[in-house]
């Protein structure tokens, strides 16, 4: 019966665990390009015991949360009537240059500023870190700003992007290399919304506590005849 204990605890704490993605991903529901998280589960090892006359019986140990990937459906694109402002329609990411590390990372979240240094010009985001162009190098607008120089890049398997936080994604050798993305586009004067679904959260939500009410009461229930077997000896 200690297997059932087991077993409840992985169910629980995955499903806890989902909570905390939905939360997340609630959380943001006003954030600017936000992708929404999506757990998937997977059962953790079975194995075959003996079920006596000769019959095995297969047996798991519960159940864990096996990735965490991202939704990149295309959100809703909102006008700001800003001309630095822009939105994506495809599947392209704006290049960002952090000044301090000189690393480079990607986002949807296209709400961009001048930033004067010295006599240059150069657009940034709201961090104050560079956008690349489709050159891969920042964007000097000191002679006048046009959002053809803005580059787009996108990437063999978007899917295997890493999530950094802030709205940023970097490069991971399951994602691939970027590459500059010529079929998607840059629509000016607009934002792209979050992608998160509020009543696709709630669903999830319901279904996270069922799942995890649902091993409390397993656990519940195994500990009940734990004490019952422990009374019969």
């Amino acid at each position: 019966m200690i297997r059932g204990f087991y077993a409840a605890k992985t169910g629980m704490i995955s499903q806890q665990n989902a909570l905390n993605i939905i939360g997340n991903n609630v959380a943001n529901i006003n954030t600017l390009g936000f992708k929404p998280q999506v757990a998937a589960f997977a059962s953790l090892l079975y194995e075959n015991i003996d079920g006596g006359a000769g019959a095995e019986i297969s047996t798991g140990h519960g159940a864990k949360i096996q990735k965490i990937g991202i939704d990149f459906t295309q959100g809703e694109l909102e006008p700001t009537r800003r001309d630095l402002d822009c939105a994506i329609l495809g599947d392209g990411f704006f290049g960002i240059l952090d000044k301090e590390t000189n690393i480079t990372t990607y986002t949807r979240d296209g709400v961009f500023h001048s930033s004067v240094e010295g006599d240059q010009q150069f657009l940034v985001n709201v961090a104050g870190d560079y956008v690349l162009g489709k050159d891969g190098n920042p964007i000097n607008i000191t002679e006048g700003y046009n959002s053809e120089l803005i580059g787009l890049f996108s990437f063999p398997n978007r899917y295997g992007l890493q999530l950094l936080g802030s709205n940023q994604f970097a490069e991971t050798d399951v994602s691939g290399q970027p590459q500059v993305d010529n079929v998607s586009m840059i629509r000016k004067g607009y934002i792209e919304a979050s992608a998160t679904d509020s009543a696709t959260e709630m669903v999830k939500v319901l279904k996270a506590n069922s799942g995890f009410s649902f091993n409390s009461r397993i656990l519940q229930s195994t500990d009940e005849m734990e004490k019952t077997v422990n009374q019969l000896r």
